[in-house]
């Protein structure tokens, strides 16, 4: 039902879910190493528990139709892979999350969006976007000089802002064209657009401009035969780009010549991700099983062809990659050729249903279309779906799209199979303890790392000894800070087997080796380093120092 202001008189249940967005949309903490990315897993990993223990006190009943059994289906093979994980924690933490995804991704389409209807999903991508976009206002006017590429906005890292706007531009074109008239959500979604139409253009994300363009596209060629005046009326958002564009590059000189550079690699071709992805496959090829749910970052190195000019970017001595950049080669690494097809199915599905909602449904299932295709485009050039804030508008997407298809085609359907999930507050409990103590150590191990307090990172190996980052943290401020060589080297063989390939690692392990006059140790140490990255000088300078002192104590 429509109003003429924002409905502020909506249940607890709508008022946290736009809270919700809005906290994602803009909470950065620098008690974080990770200041942007960390509270708004916090804001989403709270939502997920509540969403459940209301799916619980409603007596929510699941019924598994055919993304339910892939969903399912994923869920084991991702369990048979963490049996093989160099760092089962991360498994757990992945799985866990994904299985909390899903299912508020069914709750909301069970229970939520029949009550509240579309005006929910506009006033949270409305009330999310126009806080955003006063953020994002005062800190160029204010914070200019402070902006860079990993502190881009509110999101954080600039690509992260790109992820969100592939359901935002979209969902407030509908959300203006829905009003009919001017009033405060048409004013506010206006306001939004345009600011964030801005905003991606300064940050001239390839993934998100060309996921719009072509889900306009295609939307557009879906309907021009059935609505031929109005099918232009569907290239809004790309004929915003267009004129933003050349408003643009008039001041893009003064910026850097970001969008330029942006535009210029979109007509050569240049991802920039093409080795990644080669080497990607290569370790599909050799682990078609996979290498264990949210293992890539661990792995990889050892396909990365270090040194060579096929290397995968952000992998070496002093980088990190935590994922290929592309959702489905994700899962192809890390749950096995099996994992890999059955998410393209489910992504194939979702796309199917909103093709097919957009034919037979209204306006708003055609621009939801448009997000939908731009979402999954980007996921296969960008980190999406794996960050909080791309993943929480995902699940609104996601469960509304399936909603609206039950709406228009399901709705008879008997065939579906009913559980009624009674151990649901065991989930929630083992939710909320993991999570809990994930968030904690993060922050001990970040406060203790600083401030130079090595009781603090004491406390939180304690909550999570898995933390990879943590222990190397550690080993930096035991040899460098406290010249506890014993300490380091301790931590360092702590680190190692939950990140086996990692270069600075292995390096540091073995100089430390060295000190300590463990010759053999750090001889085998730097061979296996040599294994994958076979053209290190540090390390072939290295092994011969230790190999001629090993031969002088064999001698004496």
């Amino acid at each position: 039902m429509q109003s003429n202001g924002m409905n502020l008189n909506i249940p607890w249940f709508g008022f946290l879910t736009i809270l919700a967005s809005v906290l994602i949309s803009s909470w950065s903490w620098d008690a974080f190493y990770y200041k942007f990315d960390v509270p708004k897993w916090i804001v989403l990993d709270l939502f997920i528990c509540t969403g459940l223990t209301y799916a619980f006190i409603k007596k929510v009943d699941i019924e598994i139709g055919r993304v339910g059994w892939l969903c399912a289906t994923l869920f084991v093979l991702m369990l048979a892979s963490s049996l093989q994980a160099v760092n089962p924690y991360e498994s757990v933490v992945f799985i866990l999350r994904y299985v909390g995804s899903v299912l508020l991704c069914y709750l909301l389409l069970k229970s939520i969006w029949h009550r509240y209807g579309v005006t929910l999903l506009f006033d949270i991508v409305i009330c999310s976007s126009a806080i955003f976009s006063l953020l994002y206002i005062e800190s160029r006017i204010n914070d200019y000089d402070l902006v860079h590429v990993t502190a881009f906005s509110s999101f954080g890292f600039v690509n992260n802002l790109g992820q969100v706007l592939n359901v935002w531009l979209p969902v407030l074109v509908a959300a203006i064209l829905y009003q009919g008239k001017l009033n405060t959500r048409s004013i506010c979604g206006a306001f939004s657009f345009i600011v964030c139409i801005c905003a991606l253009l300064e940050s001239g994300t390839r993934g998100t401009i060309l996921g719009l363009l072509l889900g306009e596209t295609v939307l557009f060629m879906l309907i021009l035969g059935k609505l031929k005046r109005k099918a232009f009326t569907y290239l809004t958002i790309t004929a915003s780009l267009l004129a933003g564009s050349i408003a643009y590059s008039q001041v893009d000189s003064y910026l850097g010549g970001r969008l330029n550079d942006k535009l210029q690699s979109i007509k050569d071709l240049d991802t920039g991700r093409e080795e990644l992805f080669v080497n990607t496959f290569d370790m599909v090829l050799d682990k078609p099983l996979g290498v264990g749910a949210n293992n890539f970052e661990y792995i990889h190195p050892k396909y990365a062809k270090l040194g060579t000019a096929d290397a995968s970017p952000m992998v070496g001595s002093g980088l990190i990659l935590k994922t290929p950049h592309n959702i489905a080669l994700k899962f192809f690494s890390e749950t096995g050729w099996a994992g890999g097809l059955i998410f393209c199915a489910i992504l194939t599905l979702m796309v199917f249903k909103s093709m097919v909602n957009a034919y037979k449904g209204n306006q708003i299932d055609r621009w939801l279309l448009v997000a939908m295709i731009s979402t999954v485009f980007h996921s296969m050039f960008t980190a999406l779906f794996l960050t909080p804030a791309s993943l929480f508008f995902a699940i609104l997407l996601f469960s509304f799209v399936l909603y609206r298809n039950k709406e228009l085609i399901e709705e008879n359907r008997t065939d579906k199979k009913v559980i009624r999930f009674q151990y649901l507050p065991a989930l929630i409990v083992v939710y909320a303890g993991v999570f809990t103590s994930n968030h904690l150590a993060s922050y001990y191990a970040h406060l203790g790392y600083v401030s130079g307090n090595q009781l603090y990172m004491q406390r939180s190996f304690k909550l999570n000894p898995y933390d990879s980052k943590a222990l190397y943290d550690y080993y930096i401020l035991q040899r460098y800070l406290y010249k506890d060589h014993e300490q380091a080297l301790g931590a360092l063989e702590k680190f190692i087997p939950l990140y086996p390939y990692h270069t600075s690692g292995l390096l540091a392990a073995a100089e430390l080796m060295i000190q300590r006059h463990n010759y053999a140790g750090a001889v085998s140490q730097l061979d296996f380093l040599l294994t994958f990255y076979p053209n290190l000088a540090r390390a072939h300078k290295l092994k011969m120092d230790a190999q001629k002192k090993l031969e002088s104590r064999l001698v004496l």
